[in-house]
């Protein structure tokens, strides 16, 4: 009995790997609208707040585990920012914000036939920014390079969230086509007690080709007959 447990759980491991999902490498250049929410504290600001359309460029790598289970690290530039219209309640002229930001997610990914939905945590860094307001009858306009650091006026470095979403894969013979629906909730406070938050939602539409051959395959092939094999002579011990 020992034996055929050993030898169940052996086959099982084996055809879960040779049904895994294929590995991919994706690559992404995209033109994509991001937004800056302000928190609860500034709930005015509401009918002043655009977004901001920006490049966004990376790779994406997924890691097939299961037939339905894939993890997916990916890294992007991304120009992130937000805009605020004209007599806004917080600077009282048009405003726009741009951030150069790396952007790390790390999705766990579900797939069901060719729909899939993901979620996972993100780390992103701010490289610079700028700041520019456009002049009205009662202020003068002008550009400025955004301050980082911990201090009150300055924006942070460092920003963390969660992203989920959901996307459709296009199969062809040795390359696919995705569509990525994708919500980034931002948690880190980028404005230093300011209330500001990267909080956006945005489609990409990635690129990719199988990453290899999976190189264990023949040899899976050749071990799972191998067990086949003794277990038929474990079943027929006269033969």
């Amino acid at each position: 009995m020992k034996k055929q447990l050993i030898l169940l759980f052996t086959i099982g491991f084996f055809l879960v790997k040779s049904t895994a999902q294929e590995t991919f490498m994706d690559v992404v250049i995209n033109y994509t609208p991001t937004s800056l929410n302000y928190g609860d504290n500034n709930k005015e600001l509401k009918d002043f707040k655009k977004g901001y359309w920006g490049l966004q460029a990376g790779a994406s790598f997924q890691a097939g585990i299961t037939e339905y289970f894939s993890l997916v690290p990916e890294l992007y530039f991304v120009m992130k920012g937000g805009r605020l219209e004209n007599n806004n309640p917080l600077t009282g002229q048009e405003t726009k914000i741009r951030l150069n930001t790396l952007d790390l997610p790390v999705m766990a990914r579900l797939h069901l036939c060719n729909l899939y939905v993901n979620a996972g945590p993100v780390i992103s860094y701010n490289i610079n920014g700028r700041l520019k307001t456009k002049s009205n009858d009662l202020m003068p306009g002008g550009k400025s390079k955004m301050e980082f650091g911990s201090e009150l006026g300055t924006y942070s470095r460092w920003d963390a969230g969660l992203q989920f979403g959901m996307g459709y894969e296009f199969k062809f013979k040795k390359s696919r086509l995705l569509l990525d629906l994708r919500y980034h909730y931002g948690m880190v406070d980028i404005g230093n007690g300011a209330d500001m938050y990267n909080r956006y939602f945005n489609m990409n539409i990635l690129l990719s080709k199988k990453w290899k051959t999976n190189p264990l395959g023949k040899k899976k092939r050749r071990d799972l007959a191998f067990w086949e094999a003794y277990d038929e002579s474990l079943a027929n011990p006269l033969r």
